[in-house]
């Protein structure tokens, strides 16, 4: 009787998990293992517009540091064009600009001059920047992407009397515009709206004082 007791007791412990017990345990475990996945997709999702945000910001900041050293630097400089034309040395319109500035020399890898002619456009949805492969004699390039999705550009043109203008010419006084204002609107983003002071410029001459651009 003692022997059929321990037998009995034995088998109990051997008997293990029951389908039902097993049938909760994985329902448990998958319900984990879901909640868990979802958690993981979250956190993909969010390291993605992160990265994506940071790199549009970083895109910006490109943006108005090359805008600005440009402008900056600024020269009061004429050109000539292809056909020998004489071209302002600040010429811009409501949706583009083109200039000349110094510090260009060390720019690239290779010699280069120390002042080129750049420009600013709006073509096919982005923002471009251009430079001249000489300063006179040649016209600008379609140039390097800066930004893009952008639908409208906006450009307006601070004088030295504190007026705007959305155009600009230099004209014989070679004449900057003190500021210029760029303002992008692009899709599904806030308008970008950026201010920039150009190159101190020198006094007028004696008798011109009257002149305007």
């Amino acid at each position: 009787m003692k022997c059929h007791s321990s037998t009995v007791i034995a088998d109990t412990r051997q008997r293990g998990f029951t389908l039902v017990e097993m049938l909760v345990a994985l329902s448990i475990f998958a319900a984990i293992a879901a909640m868990g996945v979802g958690l993981l997709r979250s956190s993909i999702d969010t390291q993605d517009a992160v990265q994506g945000r940071l790199q549009a910001m970083g895109g910006v900041n490109r943006l108005r540091a090359v805008m600005a050293n440009d402008l900056a630097q600024a020269l009061p400089r004429a050109t000539r064009g292809p056909s020998g034309e004489e071209v302002p040395a600040f010429i811009g319109t409501s949706t583009s600009f083109a200039f000349v500035h110094a510090g260009a020399g060390g720019a690239g890898a290779g010699p280069r001059p120390d002042i080129e002619r750049v420009g600013y456009a709006l073509m096919g949805g982005e923002w471009r920047r251009a430079s001249q492969p000489m300063l006179d004699g040649t016209a600008l390039g379609a140039g390097d992407r800066l930004i893009g999705d952008v639908n409208s550009a906006a450009v307006r043109y601070r004088s030295l009397d504190g007026s705007w203008s959305d155009t600009w010419s230099s004209g014989v006084n070679d004449q900057l515009p003190r500021a210029v204002e760029v303002r992008l609107t692009r899709r599904g983003r806030a308008p970008l709206t950026m201010l920039f002071l150009t190159a101190p410029t020198p006094p007028l001459p004696p008798g011109s004082e009257g002149e305007t651009p």
